[in-house]
C-alpha cells in the first residue's frame, strides 16, 4: 500500500508516514508503530535512514506507521562534535518520553547512523568516563524494563562512531572490528542490557565503525541493508 508523506507544521519539522487505519479518531495524532531517526552528522532530515522507514512501513500492513526526527545539529564543528551528540542525546531522551507518555500503545523504533548511532546508544546506555570521545559528557542512560524502553520494539545502529568488536548484536562483515571511539566499562555494560533490542550494522571498510579505509562503505548501508534491516525490526513488532 502506498505511503503518505505529511510534511509536519510544526517547529520540530517532524514527518509522518501513514495509510488508512481503523485507529480511533481521539488517538489520530498516535501512530502504532513510530519510528525515531538521529541522522548523521551534517546530513538533512531525515536523511539516509528514511529507506529503513520505508522498509518498516511497507511492512507494517493496516498498521499505521509514521516518523519524527530527533532534533539535534548532527555537526562537527559548530557546534563541536561533542556538543552536537550530547544534544541529541538529551532531545532524544525527551522526545521518546514524551511520546511514549503521550501514545501507551506505540511500538517505538529508534535508528542511529553514524554520529547519530552514537546519540542513540548513549540515549539508552548512557556516557560515563569519556570512554567514547566526549569527556565532558556524564549520562546514565534509560531505565531497562521502565517507560520508554518498555515501548522500544527495536533499535537498529548503522555506521556507529562507538561500534565494539564481537558484540551479540553486531551485523555485517565489521562485526569484529571497533570504531572510532569504542564503548568501554560502564557504558558497555550498560548498552548491554538493551542488546535483545539491538542490531548494529557495520562494514569492516568503514572508517568510521570498524577503521577501514573506504568512505563510501560508510555511506553505503542504505542501499544495501535497509530492507534486511527492516524486515528485522518487523520481525520484532506485534503486528
Amino acid at each position: 500500500m502506498a505511503l503518505k508523506l505529511l510534511l509536519s507544521t510544526v517547529a520540530l519539522s517532524a514527518a509522518v508516514l501513514s495509510r488508512p487505519t481503523a485507529r480511533d479518531a481521539a488517538a489520530s495524532d498516535c501512530d502504532d508503530v513510530h519510528i525515531f531517526l538521529a541522522r548523521g552528522t551534517w546530513e538533512d532530515y531525515p536523511g539516509r535512514q528514511i529507506s529503513v522507514v520505508y522498509a518498516i512501513c511497507n511492512g507494517t500492513g493496516t498498521a499505521s506507521c509514521g516518523y519524527e526526527d530527533i532534533q539535534y545539529p548532527a555537526s562537527f564543528l559548530a557546534p563541536p562534535y561533542c556538543d552536537s551528540e550530547g544534544l541529541g542525546v538529551t532531545h532524544g531522551t525527551d522526545q521518546l518520553t514524551s511520546y511514549a507518555k503521550k501514545c501507551p500503545k506505540a511500538q517505538l523504533v529508534v535508528s542511529g547512523y553514524s554520529q547519530g548511532a552514537q546519540v542513540v546508544g548513549n540515549i539508552l546506555g548512557g556516557q560515563q568516563g569519556g570512554s567514547t570521545g566526549c569527556t565532558d559528557q556524564n549520562t546514565t542512560g534509560l531505565v531497562p524494563d521502565a517507560s520508554p524502553v518498555s515501548k522500544i520494539k527495536a533499535v537498529t545502529l548503522f555506521g556507529d562512531v562507538t561500534h565494539v568488536a564481537n558484540q551479540t548484536y553486531n551485523t555485517g562483515n565489521g562485526t569484529a572490528d571497533n570504531g572510532l571511539d569504542p564503548r568501554t566499562g560502564t557504558q558497555l555494560e550498560r548498552l548491554n542490557e538493551f542488546s535483545d533490542l539491538l542490531q548494529s550494522w557495520c562494514l569492516d571498510d568503514d572508517p568510521v565503525c570498524a577503521l577501514g579505509d573506504d568512505d563510501s562503505a560508510h555511506t553505503s548501508y542504505f542501499d544495501l541493508f535497509s530492507q534486511d534491516a527492516g524486515d528485522w525490526v518487523l520481525a520484532k513488532l506485534t503486528l
